[in-house]
């Protein structure tokens, strides 16, 4: 009837994913939304998906991944599961504002330049806590998950 709001303390503890989902071949806008969507849908705690295109990810990655995972088939596409870590992802930052410290004194270090710091932290092969070809074990880790971190 009534739901009681979540205290900050509680949202703070709260652990969110990141779900990369890596395709042989490009994704249309339609199929990467309906998976989005169910994934988003079955808890709240997917923080963000990436897409991207296995060819034109970091080969290393990729052979890390396999090597973690070896039952899922890198021929067919990926679901891969990482937890967002805020303080990872403000060390890159940090890193990638270093690195171009006028950039960032004008004030003109691209967007598309954080993204890809971000990217590189939640999309990380070695920390990758699930990875599948399926859709719905996805969906069911991500659910267990939720289940773990709720009161």
């Amino acid at each position: 009837m009534f739901g009681r709001k979540k205290s900050k303390a509680e949202e703070a503890n709260r652990i969110y994913f990141n779900v990369g989902i890596i395709s042989v071949q490009e994704l249309d806008d339609a199929q990467y939304e309906t998976w989005t969507d169910e994934l988003m849908d079955v808890a709240e705690n997917v923080g963000s998906t990436s897409s991207l295109v296995q060819a034109s990810w970091d080969e290393d990655q990729l052979n890390i991944l396999s090597k973690r995972f070896p039952k899922v088939d890198m021929n067919e596409t990926v679901f891969m599961i990482n937890e967002i870590i805020n303080e990872d992802v403000e060390k890159e930052i940090k890193l990638l504002e270093q690195k171009h410290k006028w950039k960032k004194f004008f004030n003109t270090i691209p967007l598309a330049d954080y993204i890809d710091a971000e990217d590189r932290v939640v999309m990380d092969a070695s920390k990758t806590l699930y990875c599948t070809n399926d859709v719905q074990e996805a969906a069911g880790f991500l659910k267990e998950q939720a289940g773990k971190t709720d009161i």
